[in-house]
């Protein structure tokens, strides 16, 4: 299935359109895998600014910017994501890994606990 660092592709009903994610792994339920949002557009607390191409897996933005929200975690079942049609684009190097794991210890947009297991996923990538 999906590892941390891997980058997915899904449709949200929500949005009504493809959306790109980062796999945090599993959550402590089995069942259940974390994520976060990937998106072309700033201006939230939380927002990790990057420039296009340093994420892979992830298409041109039409701002030339990609932004990681460690905003809030979503939690998708197992299930749910194949109902989805989530497909694996592109998995972060460890070198990303670092970068973001040191911004989501200073983002304080995340509970402590919701942080700690962002840390921890993106660590895992290079320790």
């Amino acid at each position: 299935m999906y590892e941390a660092g891997d980058i997915i592709r899904l449709y949200s009903t929500i949005a009504g359109k493809e959306k790109f994610h980062i796999c945090l792994g599993r959550t402590e339920n089995e069942t259940v895998f974390a994520f976060l949002f990937l998106n072309s557009g700033s201006g939230y607390k939380g927002d990790c600014v990057l420039d296009d191409g340093e994420i892979p897996g992830l298409p041109k933005s039409p701002t030339g910017k990609s932004v990681v929200s460690f905003s809030q975690i979503i939690r998708i079942k197992e299930e749910k994501l194949g109902v989805l049609g989530a497909t694996k684009t592109g998995t972060i190097d460890a070198h990303l890994a670092g970068e973001l794991a040191a911004f989501a210890k200073e983002v304080r947009s995340l509970t402590r606990q919701e942080q700690a297991f962002v840390v921890s996923a993106l660590e895992s990538l290079f320790i």
